[in-house]
């Protein structure tokens, strides 16, 4: 990287360790490193960044900015087309990206669908389109291209509910009972599904608003008076993560105890 730079390497090391790196471990700050060099980004414009985990290390995070250059220099690139689906109010249903490839006979398309990719941000609110469009190129370049060992911004809050499963100090709790078998939802939303694992293991939506608010899992969760105020895709994230939640609701409860 410092050659690639044109910068003094101890000088180089020394700068990132200060700045965007500042979290990182020395070997931690090598894996970034090699990283950023495998995909000729450059962390002082923000392409990639030092993303801590709860549960400790640093996993690396690509800006869109750094999705974007990552994708227009590979060399058999040629070409990425959207197309939006809208409702009736012009609200953004979906976005396909689709990325045409040199000598390749068919081009990769990828969908990303509002409802499980919006978050209630200020960005997400306010320029619904352009976050939809972002996530999308992500999607899109990593399919085409193979992209491993990164995650892009969005990526950084499953990361943040994995970490705090997994950083439970399961010494100092009771052992948590084996997930149960869940009874269909019949076709209900995300929130009910949600509910009848929580309610089906033992915990009621008062343990999953205390572990909402004291993890951040869960954001503005005090102002939530039940599982349908739960925003559908943070449901969907936390069904998908069943067994480090039923985990840490059994925490909650003990604590309560």
């Amino acid at each position: 990287m410092a050659a690639r730079m044109s910068v003094e390497p101890t000088k180089l090391f020394e700068t990132l360790k200060a700045t965007v790196f500042a979290k990182a471990t020395n070997e931690e700050l090598l894996a970034l490193v090699v990283v950023a060099n495998c995909y000729n980004l450059n962390p002082f414009l923000k392409e990639l960044y030092a993303f801590p985990a709860k549960g400790g290390g640093i996993v690396p995070i690509v800006s869109v900015d750094g999705w974007n250059k990552m994708l227009v220099n590979q060399p058999d690139f040629d070409g990425i087309e959207f197309e939006f689906v809208e409702g009736e109010d012009g609200t953004p249903v979906s976005c396909t990206a689709t990325i045409h490839v040199k000598n390749r006979s068919h081009p990769v398309k990828i969908t990303e669908y509002m409802d499980e990719c919006k978050r209630n941000t200020d960005p997400w609110n306010n320029m619904p389109h352009r976050m939809l469009r972002n996530r999308t190129l992500c999607q899109a370049s990593r399919v085409a291209f193979g992209f491993s060992g990164v995650k892009h911004e969005e990526e950084t809050e499953a990361i943040n509910v994995e970490a705090v499963i997994t950083s439970t100090d399961t010494k100092a709790l009771p052992a948590a009972p084996p997930p149960k078998v869940v009874p269909p939802a019949d076709g209900k939303t995300p929130q009910a599904e949600l509910e009848a694992l929580c309610v089906t293991n033992g915990f009621t939506f008062d343990h999953l608003q205390k572990f909402g608010m004291e993890s951040g899992n869960i954001e503005g969760a005090d102002s939530m008076a039940s599982f349908a105020d739960v925003p559908t895709e943070v449901a969907r994230r936390l069904l998908r993560a069943e067994k480090g939640l039923l985990k840490s609701l059994e925490q909650v409860k003990g604590a309560a105890k």
